[in-house]
């Protein structure tokens, strides 16, 4: 059955969106706080997420822009704010779609099944060595047997793949993962690529794919 996480703090959009969806075959989580939904996100697969901007604990454009650093996982927003600059904004935050509130549900339901076609298009998946990642269904395994890992694993892990081969200092790291702010604190780095290390590499004191360049960074080779 098809998942969708609910990311809306208005009781009454909730209880029509429960009504509406899980009477169309959909099966449904709902939280009203951005870090429930990560939480929630960490703990079990999702086929979509519909997205308020206005949540309880943080602003749906800060939640769009720390999901994108480590899921391709299709967003819609549905939001009353309908200025253009916040759908621009929105959009180059990551969201795949944005509906503005009200709407009607034939309308939602249409947006919906457009984005579960495009999302049930075979998925690109990146392999190095024994290490697979799929970015549309934020899945990574080793041999075949599914690893966990925390959301700046996963980012970590996915931007080396995506410049596999290539050296990738620690500020690069630390500006894409964590932001601007944190350039000059390679500890952050290190901790969590010796994280990374122990859950994918056979020896992690001796790693195979996840390389140190002393004094400089990192690389994912085959």
């Amino acid at each position: 059955m098809t998942k969708i996480l609910i990311l809306e703090d208005s009781l009454p959009l909730q209880s029509f969106l429960k009504t509406l969806l899980q009477a169309s075959g959909y099966e449904l989580s709902i939280c009203d706080k951005g870090l429930d939904g990560f939480a929630r996100l960490s703990e079990q697969s999702y086929d979509l997420v519909l997205l308020d901007l206005g949540l309880l604990d943080m602003d749906g454009q800060d939640w769009l822009i720390e999901f994108r650093q480590w899921s391709a996982l299709p967003v819609l927003v549905l939001s009353a704010r309908d200025g253009e600059v916040e759908k621009v904004t929105a959009l180059d935050n990551g969201a795949n779609d944005y509906i503005t509130k009200p709407f009607s549900a034939n309308e939602l339901l249409a947006r919906i099944r457009v984005l579960l076609r495009t999302q049930s298009q075979p998925s690109v998946a990146f392999t190095c060595g024994n290490i697979k990642i799929d970015p549309q269904k934020h899945i990574v395994t080793t041999s075949g047997n599914e690893i966990k890992l925390t959301k700046k694993e996963y980012a970590i892990l996915l931007l080396l793949f995506q410049n596999k081969n290539k050296v990738l200092t620690h500020n690069a790291i630390l500006s894409h993962i964590w932001g601007a702010q944190y350039i000059d604190r390679p500890e952050y780095v290190r901790v969590h690529v010796a994280q990374l290390r122990q859950k994918l590499e056979a020896n992690p004191a001796s790693p195979k794919y996840i390389l140190t360049e002393p004094a400089v960074g990192y690389r994912l080779v085959d």
